[in-house]
């Protein structure tokens, strides 16, 4: 049963398309276990996506895409902007991923919230880092020819910080003879893979549920970029991006020549991860802090009460 990992809702604002609701009843149909909720630099639709999965039978995994610097108090960080996907393991990670996002949105840079390296390191437990897409570090530097040794150093760098066994590389399940790119990314992600000897998931990074909502979904990136459905320079995303099943995953990727064992590997390797994930949200429960009153108090109430009346 294959396992997503990386997905965008509604709650990526624009980004993405998709309540939790119909995400939820997407899955179920497809009759999967557990998907995962990975909006970027919130966790706005994390509590409303849990319910539905449990009331659903279905494991809800819980993260969020970050943009990422290396050092927030840089002076370069306009030119060194990329994404990272950050998944909690257990419920004291998830309170240290809304830590993580409250940070971001206090630290804006070229108009996007951002963490490092510093942040990381102080809240570093228990959380698994997917580093993939054409906006991440590692696919920005190739797709910019960087040298494989900055890479290696990155990689190295990560799982220094979240222990190795946390860190994987992705694999994006889409057709590699239309985006050339990802092509690109892809084969230098398996030669980082064996390099430094970080195991890779395999995701198509959906941004929709169904197949037939790919045009709702280009008008909601031209809403966001100001842009009209005619115009020729709006985003067009090529191929698809919805809620895949197994089955359709495996059949993209031998279509680009990847031969079914290493395919099934990667695959368990999403499933692994769901296996080693347990969150257990508290809801519905009142949280009042522990606020000891005055010995006094009665006596400050009489004193006071008259100005106290609402009128």
């Amino acid at each position: 049963m294959f396992t997503h990992l990386h997905w965008h809702s509604s709650f990526s604002f624009l980004e993405a398309i998709g309540k939790p609701k119909s995400i939820i009843a997407k899955a179920k149909s497809l009759w999967m276990e557990s998907i995962a909720i990975t909006d970027y630099n919130g966790m706005y639709g994390s509590v409303n996506f849990y319910l539905l999965a449990l009331e659903s039978s279905i494991k809800p995994i819980i993260g969020t895409e970050f943009w990422f610097v290396m050092d927030i108090n840089s002076i370069n960080n306009p030119k060194t902007i990329w994404n990272i996907v950050l998944i909690a393991k257990n419920n004291d990670w998830y309170h240290n991923l809304m830590e993580l996002v409250s940070f971001a949105n206090q630290q804006w840079i070229k108009f996007k919230p951002k963490i490092d390296i510093s942040i990381l390191r102080q809240k570093n437990q228990w959380i698994i880092a997917i580093v993939w897409w054409e906006e991440s570090w590692l696919g920005k530097m190739i797709l910019n020819w960087d040298s494989q040794d900055n890479m290696i150093e990155l990689i190295h760098i990560l799982k220094e910080i979240l222990w190795k066994e946390n860190v994987f590389l992705e694999i994006i399940a889409q057709n590699e003879d239309i985006l050339t790119d990802i092509k690109k990314i892809n084969n230098q992600i398996i030669l980082l893979s064996k390099e430094t000897d970080t195991d890779c998931v395999i995701n198509n990074n959906y941004f929709y549920p169904d197949k037939d909502e790919k045009d709702a979904w280009e008008m909601a990136l031209a809403i966001k970029d100001w842009h009209k459905m005619y115009e020729e320079n709006r985003r067009k995303p090529k191929w698809d991006y919805h809620i895949m099943n197994e089955d359709e995953i495996v059949e993209i990727m031998i279509n680009n020549w990847y031969k079914n064992e290493i395919i099934q590997k990667r695959i368990q390797n999403n499933n692994t991860i769901s296996d080693t994930i347990n969150i257990e949200i508290q809801v519905w429960q009142y949280l009042f802090p522990n606020y000891e009153n005055p010995q006094d108090i009665k006596d400050i109430y009489e004193k006071n009460k008259e100005e106290l009346i609402i009128k």
